[in-house]
């Protein structure tokens, strides 16, 4: 099974810990998301180089959608890195948000 990446705002910290662990529940354990102690970043390490690299090694990236996800620049830069690597890309609505409030580059792959 190829890893999934949970990207997400860190005000959504608490709603993408709870995506893991219900992807987790359903057979799902290979799953990155940068604050978990076990599968994310190492503490030290440089999440300007640590995030890439898991998003190179990760089959999907599901894209927690919110409206702070959406004015976050990291965030869309992590969605567009799994783009241009023809990863599979799933949204998670976690917040109330006209998806007309997402980056246009986004376009509307969810």
């Amino acid at each position: 099974m190829s890893p999934i990446f949970i990207s997400h705002s860190s005000s959504d910290n608490a709603q993408a810990c709870a995506l893991r662990d219900r992807l987790a529940v359903n057979s799902w354990s290979d799953v990155f998301l940068d604050l978990d102690p076990r599968r994310g970043l190492i503490a030290g390490e440089r999440w300007q180089v640590g995030l890439p690299q898991a998003a190179h090694r990760c089959g999907a990236l599901i894209f927690v959608i919110s409206p702070t996800s959406a004015a976050s620049r990291w965030c869309l830069t992590e969605f567009l890195l799994a783009n241009s690597l023809g990863k599979r890309i799933f949204g998670v609505i976690v917040q109330p948000i006209d998806l007309s409030e997402l980056p246009r580059e986004m376009g509307r792959p969810f």
